[in-house]
């Protein structure tokens, strides 16, 4: 069988408009992504307002009180005895901060208590969360 040129079509052609469609829907996605990932945590906690607040962008050890005055260390639930043991496992040459955030309805001697037991142990870089005052 004999092809004659008139059968032959264009040549496949590869357009770029549609894939930098794609390109830029990814690129969105990923940065509203990359937004709801800071700092969110699943812990249903209040934060007390500040004035003067600043926010921490480096890899934290993060303890959690509830309003139940309940404790988790990276949203995982813990008791006050368990807590300090715990923190030592996670800890790097006590180089990590560590992030206390209490629920603002948290009584203030469970906050205080925790961060009395981690400067006893040798923990220097602790700090609290909160939301910074409009």
């Amino acid at each position: 069988m004999k092809l004659s040129k008139k059968n032959f079509q264009q040549p496949a052609r590869f357009e770029l408009l549609p894939l930098l469609d794609v390109i830029f829907l990814l690129l969105i996605f990923f940065v509203f992504v990359m937004l709801k990932m800071t700092m969110q945590s699943s812990i249903n906690i209040e934060l007390p307002q500040l004035v003067d607040s600043q926010q921490q962008t480096e890899e934290l050890l993060v303890i959690s009180i509830n309003s139940k005055n309940q404790l988790f260390i990276n949203e995982e639930v813990t008791t006050e005895e368990l807590m300090l043991a715990q923190v030592i496992n996670l800890q790097k040459d006590n180089k990590l901060p560590i992030l206390i955030r209490g629920d603002k309805k948290s009584d203030l001697g469970v906050a205080l208590s925790i961060l009395d037991k981690l400067r006893l142990s040798g923990f220097h870089h602790v700090a609290f969360a909160t939301d910074k005052d409009q």
